[in-house]
């Protein structure tokens, strides 16, 4: 498994649009259908407020549906449901995963991707290719330790980490990320045990080298 770091050019989208005057990182991509991408995302403004973040956001082009709630004095998560986007597309029946995508200055994003092996790059840079989009791999990091936490496992534990789930008092419970992520009470459960089980071996392995 390989962690790649690749620098996007992102093409006249939402995203762009928006990251004009908030930074964007989008912590999860799914195609309900082939002509529409469901962005879990994170939005963090200085210069608006979350009410505001919200109306600009809808006001944007693109954009289908947001379900959107406030989770800080300038940050607001959710959901935002867009016309099918030819960067965030790029993962479909792909052998990767995209861990988070956040857009940096002039326009551009950082994407931070697993992918299985050569191969899976090599097949994820040519779907880039493909669609003319402008990339560079910044970084390429080997992982391999069998009790690592999964790319799964990350991606589920750190929405609900985002969302409060391992709060006390917890400020969304296993039925409300279900509502957010469309993933059964029990997966979710299994999902965030294990992934629990993986951060404390891995945590008291490296306490023990």
């Amino acid at each position: 498994m390989l962690e790649a770091r690749i620098i996007i050019d992102a093409p006249e989208n939402w995203v762009k649009n928006v990251s004009e005057s908030a930074n964007i990182r989008i912590k999860e991509v799914k195609s309900p259908s082939h002509k529409l991408t469901e962005n879990f995302v994170e939005i963090t403004s200085e210069k608006m407020t979350p009410a505001e973040l919200v109306a600009h956001l809808r006001g944007s082009g693109g954009i289908v549906k947001s379900d959107l709630i406030r989770a800080g004095r300038d940050k607001v998560i959710g959901t935002v449901t867009t016309h099918d986007c030819p960067v965030c597309s790029t993962f479909s029946g792909l052998d990767c995963f995209l861990v988070s995508a956040e857009t940096k200055k002039a326009g551009k994003m950082e994407w931070r991707v697993f992918v299985s092996g050569d191969s899976g790059l090599k097949s994820l840079c040519s779907r880039l290719d493909d669609k003319g989009v402008n990339y560079e791999i910044a970084e390429l990091t080997q992982r391999v330790r069998s009790k690592e936490i999964t790319s799964r496992q990350e991606e589920i534990t750190r929405v609900a980490y985002d969302l409060g789930y391992f709060e006390f008092p917890k400020r969304i419970n296993l039925e409300g990320l279900e509502g957010k992520l469309g993933i059964s009470v029990a997966t979710l459960s299994e999902i965030l045990r294990r992934a629990e089980k993986n951060i404390i071996s891995a945590y008291f392995e490296q306490q023990s080298d």
